[in-house]
């Protein structure tokens, strides 16, 4: 069943660069058709970081229900907000814009998504763990943060940008004393490698045909999860190699949809139909 627009329509979107992989659209139209909201949801690519202003200025010129913002804006994106929540204070990275009277209000459902799906899909609590975390961007900060508060023992982070990963340490240790966190570059990872819980890339490498393997897994036990953010390929090469040496491991599609549905909540006020869009992902993604 397709999509009825009319005059009344309200639009929703996604801002980033590159978005055209994305699957939200697909996602939560089928949502707003599961409850009969008369709305859509499309894909707006901001080219230039230097566009950003205009893309948010564009959302209260345009009149835009609320968006999602996706890599390389989380971070950018804040200091165009009239407000943000305290989560995404504390991360400091946003991934939803929503309406609060005529203010465009900033959170982040990506941390709670991540956790949500650790939980459900990978039967995984980070408490007490020792977690590597590739990348240093918006989203790894949700998820370190989310991992910290989740009770994780020891997170370290790498990136090929060190003075991201600084600026992400120092955040993290002044919100969680007692875990140890700590940066590393690309050499150490082989003297932490072996008592790693949890691997997480946050990184957009793995998105293109051609992409590497982040890292190298033969580096890690043979019982470390290892979790992609990237959802779409669904299998991306650090998947395929984790498969092959029988690692747990997981994509990111079950974050895209618990973080969805936290947005759409945020949005409408209405209770998602997770299973709608659930079932509208899985459809696409084959």
């Amino acid at each position: 069943m397709g999509i009825n627009v009319d005059a009344k329509t309200l639009v929703y979107g996604l801002i980033g660069n590159p978005v055209r992989h994305s699957r939200s659209p697909q996602m939560h139209n089928a949502a707003f058709r599961s409850l009969g909201i008369n709305a859509v949801y499309v894909c707006f690519e901001v080219r230039r970081k230097e566009d950003l202003k205009k893309a948010i200025d564009g959302i209260r010129t345009l009149g835009l229900a609320g968006v999602n913002v996706t890599v390389p804006y989380k971070e950018a994106v804040i200091k165009f907000l009239d407000e943000i929540t305290l989560v995404s204070k504390r991360i400091g990275a946003v991934n939803t814009i929503f309406w609060r009277g005529d203010k465009l209000i900033g959170t982040n459902t990506d941390a709670e998504g991540f956790i949500r799906d650790l939980r459900d899909t990978c039967r995984f609590s980070a408490k007490n763990k020792k977690i590597l975390i590739i990348g240093a961007g918006g989203a790894s900060r949700a998820v370190s943060f989310a991992l910290a508060d989740a009770g994780a023992v020891q997170i370290y982070l790498t990136d090929i940008d060190y003075s991201k990963v600084k600026k992400l340490v120092t955040s993290l240790k002044k919100e969680y004393p007692g875990c140890v966190i700590a940066g590393i570059k690309s050499p150490e990872i082989e003297k932490v490698a072996r008592n790693i819980d949890l691997l997480v890339n946050a990184t957009p490498v793995g998105m293109k045909e051609g992409d590497p393997e982040v890292v190298d897994l033969n580096l890690f036990n043979r019982n470390t999860l290892v979790y992609d953010l990237v959802y779409s390929p669904s299998i991306t090469p650090l998947l395929r190699r984790a498969k092959k040496l029988k690692m747990p491991c997981a994509n990111g599609l079950g974050m895209l949809l618990r973080q969805g549905a936290l947005a759409f909540k945020h949005w409408t006020g209405k209770n998602p139909p997770i299973e709608v869009m659930e079932k509208a992902l899985r459809r696409i993604m084959k």
